[in-house]
């Protein structure tokens, strides 16, 4: 740290050409520089300087533009993140923290501005879903360079963010079940959606599945991998969390499909010369024995649901109906929460709550106590 004058002020001249006071002090070998229209403004501003090395933080790196720290702090960051959850850090700081709040340096924004700066999205349209995106990940940025002693605090701690609505989701009935599988029928996304509905497994964990990951014996599926699309390839990558690592019981209807779906498969690879072994995906094209893309999938489906008039219906609710099923047929909430890979049981309960009243009745009915009179 360099020498401080006696006085504190640090080295204070006149800017002639700008009209501007200036300062600057030494840090780390480099100069921290101040502007200001009075000469006392400038003392205040490098006591300030001072008052933050007394706290060990690097003052010439503080000052660093948010568009210049943001995307160092991503690129420092990106061996330690899954192949999809760097792909959303970079559009979120390349789309939206850059353009919003780039121009800001990191020892000057202040909770006041990321909030109007959020205000402004959901203005501009934004939904609140978007702007939670922003603030977690504008958070966890603040929280690194505070760790590093670029900042003393971080501002997210005290924004005030849009409340989320909850989304309505959207269970299949037995009756829509049956027309959607009726409309699958004969197509290359039959075994896949049939599937879903008996594991509640996402889209991308059951076209990263492999055949070796299915011990029809057993009757369980061992889930530890899921896929992920960027630019034009096709990345395989870990479970999310330690929880999306699960195994997953097969009921003996499932058994009998796969085992058969498997047969097929190594029928049509013989006729249309393609391998099938323990390595291949279990869901591909027919006729080529590649693996079936997320958005094949996602477009596909839509166009069977269209058929069997289930217009509002995506894939993902495919996983909803086959929690929602379980629930209605009194399966413990836990079990459920450990088939769906959710992190805790409350997860489950919260998207799930809708069901619970109908279970109580239920249950209220086969309930029946005895009550002796007291003597």
């Amino acid at each position: 740290m360099a020498k401080r004058r006696l006085n504190g002020e640090g080295s204070i001249t006149f800017h002639k050409s700008l009209g501007l006071w200036y300062g600057r002090v030494l840090d780390g070998g480099k100069y921290a520089n101040v502007y200001g229209k009075s000469k006392d403004r400038v003392k205040l501003a490098i006591k300030d300087m001072h008052r933050k090395q007394d706290q060990g933080i690097n003052i010439v790196r503080s000052s660093m533009l948010l568009k210049d720290y943001l995307p160092e702090w991503l690129a420092l960051h990106k061996n330690t993140l899954r192949a999809s959850s760097y792909a959303g850090y970079e559009i979120m700081v390349r789309v939206h923290l850059i353009p919003l709040l780039g121009k800001y340096k990191l020892n000057n924004i202040t909770p006041e501005i990321i909030t109007r700066t959020w205000s402004s999205m959901i203005k501009e349209g934004h939904s609140a879903t978007v702007v939670n995106h922003c603030q977690r990940r504008l958070s966890k940025a603040l929280n690194d360079a505070v760790r590093r002693n670029l900042i003393h605090r971080n501002p997210c701690a005290f924004v005030t963010t849009p409340r989320i609505q909850k989304k309505e989701i959207n269970p299949l009935g037995p009756d829509e079940i049956q027309w959607l599988l009726h409309e699958a029928k004969g197509t290359q996304y039959y075994s896949l959606i049939f599937t879903a509905i008996h594991t509640g497994m996402r889209r991308n964990e059951l076209l990263g599945l492999l055949w070796k990951d299915i011990d029809l014996d057993l009757a369980d599926i061992y889930l530890n991998r899921s896929i992920f699309r960027s630019n034009g390839e096709t990345l395989v990558q870990a479970t999310k969390t330690k929880s999306s690592r699960r195994t997953i019981a097969l009921s003996p209807q499932a058994v009998l499909f796969l085992r058969a779906e498997l047969h097929t498969q190594i029928d049509n690879g013989l006729f249309y010369g393609y391998k099938v072994n323990q390595d291949c995906p279990v869901f591909r094209t027919t006729y080529t024995g590649e693996a079936l893309l997320p958005q094949t999938v996602t477009h596909g489906f839509k166009k069977i649901a269209n058929r069997a008039g289930l217009k509002m219906t995506k894939f993902h609710d495919l996983r909803h109906t086959h929690a929602v099923m379980l629930l209605k047929q009194n399966v413990h909430p836990k079990i459920v929460q450990e088939r769906l890979g959710h992190s805790t049981i409350s997860v489950t309960m919260d998207i799930y709550s809708h069901v619970i009243p109908s279970m109580q009745k239920d249950a209220i009915k086969s309930f029946s106590i005895a009550l002796e009179p007291v003597g």
